[in-house]
């Protein structure tokens, strides 16, 4: 049962350019492994973690790479990245409390200075399902306060070196910042996150493809509109147990200025069923009851890859009947454009970075 809800979670989290036929339509083209080893800490953002702590990270990565070469023509924006699919373990600095996590992840990595082809500075962004060996239990594991649930997203942010060594193998290394948390969906949800610093090999399989430089399509529409809709579940404290349905509705203007970014204004309308503990309208049924609903206005910008982009969002209630954590909440993940009208969502919600919910959700564009 493990595996199946496993690899179910990663397929949702895996980019979707990815398993898209951009891998199978060329697998012999600049296909790449490559393998690293890390050391580290756990960052102490909480006291109860802090009293916890008792060992240093020492992180390993396995990851099976692929070169673009231009048959996208986002590849030549992004002075040809690489892509792939990993797998990454690690402690977590007490292994009776917090255990190790083992995690599923694919990525793209992202030349910043110098070429994918020879040494080069790199940034890399990683996004996942991650499996905790140890977690919050309120009998057989009280002292874990930082994660309750065993299924768990899986983001990582790193600055990466790459010294060709000869024609097949090269030398990596880097610094990263690592997160591992559950988005609220169980409580607690502290999260854990961890900086370290890693060296590895990377060995490629056969010749890098020949570039090719696509003519670049135009903005066909600089302005645009986008309604998205999203749902997901949330839960009160460690101390209460049971769901909760939460809801966003997006409603956004897009200024496309290139390919590679969007920026935008928008409006958010939330329905929070953990509010009806502050509400004194409990005669009412929940879908009625004003108390459950926050509306909120936003900026954010979305960086585009192709279809793929990333969201990052901040706003502000306008309207909240009731207690919020914060005035102000901030929106992070990803969306995907299925084709040039509709659209999936993942991304999480949060009150200066304390998770609220993981929005999944389907848009349209006009």
């Amino acid at each position: 049962m493990f595996v199946k809800r496993f690899i179910i979670i990663f397929i949702a989290f895996a980019f979707p350019f990815f398993v898209k036929g951009q891998f199978s339509e060329s697998i012999k083209k600049g296909l790449n492994f490559e393998t690293d080893f890390g050391y580290g800490f756990v960052m102490p953002h909480h006291k109860s973690i802090e009293y916890m702590l008792e060992d240093h990270i020492k992180t390993f990565d396995l990851k099976v790479t692929k070169a673009s070469y231009g048959n996208k023509y986002w590849n030549q924006l992004y002075r040809y990245p690489y892509y792939g699919i990993g797998f990454y373990r690690s402690n977590l600095g007490n292994n009776d409390v917090y255990g190790y996590v083992n995690a599923l992840y694919s990525y793209i990595k992202v030349p910043i200075i110098g070429a994918s082809n020879r040494a080069n500075l790199s940034w890399q962004f990683a996004f996942g399902a991650s499996y905790i060996t140890d977690y919050f239990d309120i009998e057989d594991n009280p002292q874990n306060l930082a994660i309750a649930s065993y299924l768990n997203m899986f983001i990582d942010f790193s600055l990466q070196s790459t010294i060709p060594l000869s024609k097949q193998l090269s030398l990596t290394n880097g610094v990263r910042f690592t997160h591992v948390s559950n988005g609220k969906v169980k409580s607690p949800n502290k999260g854990l996150n961890v900086i370290s610093g890693s060296v590895g090999l990377q060995y490629q399989l056969n010749d890098k493809p020949e570039r090719i430089q696509p003519e670049l399509p135009q903005i066909e529409n600089k302005n645009e509109y986008t309604i998205i809709y999203a749902v997901g579940v949330k839960t009160k404290s460690r101390y209460e147990p049971g769901y909760y349905f939460a809801s966003s509705l997006m409603l956004n203007y897009n200024r496309n200025y290139s390919l590679k970014g969007r920026w935008g204004l928008g409006t958010d309308i939330f329905f929070d069923g953990t509010n009806r503990q502050y509400s004194q309208n409990t005669d009412k049924a929940d879908i009625i009851n004003s108390d459950l609903y926050q509306v909120g206005l936003h900026a954010g910008h979305e960086w585009v890859i192709g279809r793929m982009a990333l969201v990052i969002n901040i706003g502000g209630y306008i309207y909240a009947p009731v207690e919020v954590l914060a005035p102000i909440y901030s929106r992070i993940g990803l969306r995907y454009r299925i084709n040039d009208k509709f659209i999936t969502n993942f991304t999480l919600k949060s009150h200066w970075a304390k998770a609220s919910f993981l929005e999944w959700g389907i848009g349209y564009a006009f």
